[in-house]
This record gives structure tokens, sequence and C-alpha cells, in this order.
């Protein structure tokens, strides 16, 4: 949800650049998620900021535009919602078995990185011998 919050704030500033009020009520939310979201993506360099300045009384308007890495992450994302995630129950299963294999590795004190690198340089060998 977290990411899919954010694609929706960036496919709304990239038709133009509203205010935090026009997010806040496009996108469903109070201004103050809005505001902490876009701060914290301004951070990210997701976003930037710019103040508009009035000659009327009030609180300045913000006015937000995607940058080149926000637009970036907008396509990377809605290429990724575009593919399905598809697995089986045996899949799944077979996943938290794994997830088990590898806490009693920690467990006994063993790095499974450390294992796998072993593990991959024994077959890797063994298949140079047969060929």
């Amino acid at each position: 949800m977290f990411h899919a919050t954010r694609a929706e704030l960036l496919k709304a500033v990239n038709l133009h650049s509203p205010g935090i009020r026009e997010l806040a009520k496009k996108l469903h939310r109070r201004p103050m998620t809005i505001i902490s979201l876009i701060n914290e993506m301004e951070e990210e360099g997701l976003i930037e900021k710019k103040v508009e300045k009035r000659n009327t009384r009030g609180r300045p308007r913000y006015l937000i535009k995607p940058t080149i890495l926000g637009e970036d992450y907008l396509a990377t994302y809605e290429e990724l919602e575009l593919k399905p995630l598809r697995s089986r129950k045996t899949d799944l299963i077979r996943a938290a078995k794994d997830a088990e294999y590898v806490k009693r590795l920690v467990a006994r004190g063993l790095s499974p990185f450390r294992l796998f690198l072993e593990l991959n340089s024994i077959v890797t060998i063994n298949n140079r011998d047969t060929t």
C-alpha cells in the first residue's frame, strides 16, 4: 500500500502541479498525511516542491512536480503492476520450509550466504569435470 500511495501521488502531480489541498481531495487522504508523504518523497529525490508566491494573504501554495527519478519510479511501478505474481500453494510451502531451514542455520551460527557460495562452487567444479 505504501508504494501504491506514492504512485498515486506521482500520477496526480504528473498531470499538473496541484496544491496540497487538491492532492488531499484527489487521493482521499488527510492533508497532514499528504504533507508528510511529500516531505519523505522530496528527501528521496522523487519530487520537488516549490512555493508559489502570491500577493494575497494566507498560506503560500506549494507546487509539486515529479523529478526525473520520480517519473522513472512511476514508470517502473506501472510496469511491475502489470506483471501478476503467480505462485502456487506448493511454492509458498516450499518458501516457508526454506525460511525455517535458514533459521536453523543461523541458530547454529552458520552463514546461509557462505554455505550457498560453497555449494555453488562445488556444483561449478562438478560441472566442469563432467564436460
